[in-house]
């Protein structure tokens, strides 16, 4: 135990007087959502406004036809809730609207809308009751997304940023050399990328402060990061386990080709939907959007998320840490 405190204080130490690894901790996570943030701050008003009918099926498929809205049925308030859509329940002449904080601005053009629908049946007699469901907003979304980012970026990278860099400069060498045994490095490099992934998670978190995010902390929230983060950690060490050490350089590409994908074809910054039909199943069940679903039902909804997507990661976090470990050696015989 003692040789790994050692060890984590020399990488902690080593690597965050590190200009590039400061970047990619603090810098680059801050930069990505100050991009979005100004860019994308009133997203939908670029997308199709999903809107949920409960009670009238026509008039969802009325609305489809506007320039505006997708109208869906046989969705619960809850789930619209947890997805920013929505929420129109229909009965008889009496409407109640149900929409978060950022979706209040096209309620009045909605009920333009119903009303254009309704206008030869009804002759227009249609009231109108609106509820605020939540305080939700784009920043609320694409906060919470980029602490999904950070894990998978921080775990990934970490790992392979640290062992290919002290590699090239011969330092695994010397560590090889010492009693330090492969799995207290193994165990060492997951800690750091553990406590830089809390430090680039607490960045996130203050900027989201000044957008008025206000995220539910919890122990299940902070569990679950560190879950996250070795998850995408793992992945990292088995990328460089097989990666030949003759080209090391390698395993910093296909992290990278890795990475960029997953972080732009998920429901990091903008929700499945929005996406194109052949791409959309892929970014919504992709294991970085998995994870950042999880993320949203801890810090912004306070909802327990679904147990058998946490069941996977679970597994998959296992089979990876266990893998890599396997094959991120000090040394070939330990």
């Amino acid at each position: 135990m003692n040789r790994i405190i050692l060890t984590v204080s020399a990488l902690v130490k080593d690597n965050l007087r590190n200009r590039f690894v400061i970047f990619w901790v603090i810098v680059f996570p801050v930069l990505l959502t100050l991009l979005f943030s100004l860019v994308f701050g009133g997203f939908s008003t670029y997308f199709h406004v999903m809107v949920v009918v409960q009670g009238n099926e026509n008039l969802a498929k009325f609305l489809n036809t506007t320039d505006i809205f997708q109208g869906i049925t046989n969705v619960s308030l809850t789930y619209a809730m947890k997805h920013n859509y929505i929420y129109l329940e229909v009965n008889g002449t009496t409407f109640i609207i149900y929409a978060s904080k950022q979706n209040q601005q096209f309620i009045p053009t909605l009920e333009a809308i119903v009303r254009e629908y309704y206008q030869q049946d009804v002759n227009n007699n249609l009231h109108f009751n609106v509820a605020k469901i939540t305080n939700y907003t784009y920043y609320d979304y694409l906060i919470s997304g980029m602490i999904g980012i950070v894990s998978l970026s921080n775990g990934v990278l970490g790992i392979i940023g640290v062992s290919a860099g002290y590699y090239r400069d011969r330092l695994v060498e010397r560590l090889a050399a010492s009693p330090l045994r492969s799995y207290e490095w193994v165990i060492s490099l997951i800690v750091y990328v553990i406590i830089i992934t809390i430090i680039s998670t607490i960045t996130v978190i203050i900027l989201g402060i000044i957008f008025n995010f206000i995220p539910i902390i919890s122990l299940s929230f902070i569990g679950f990061i560190i879950l996250s983060t070795l998850l995408f950690g793992g992945l990292g060490a088995i990328i460089y386990g097989l990666t030949p050490k003759d080209k090391i350089f390698l395993s910093e590409i296909i992290s990278n080709i890795l990475i960029f994908p997953l972080m732009f074809l998920s429901n990091a910054f903008f929700p499945s939907n929005v996406y194109p039909q052949y791409i959309r199943e892929f970014v919504q069940y992709q294991p970085l959007s998995d994870i950042i679903t999880v993320i949203r039902d801890f810090t912004i909804y306070g909802t327990l998320p679904n147990m058998s997507t946490i069941l996977i990661i679970v597994i998959l976090t296992i089979i990876f840490i266990y893998t890599g470990g396997k094959l991120l050696k000090l040394r070939e015989i330990d």
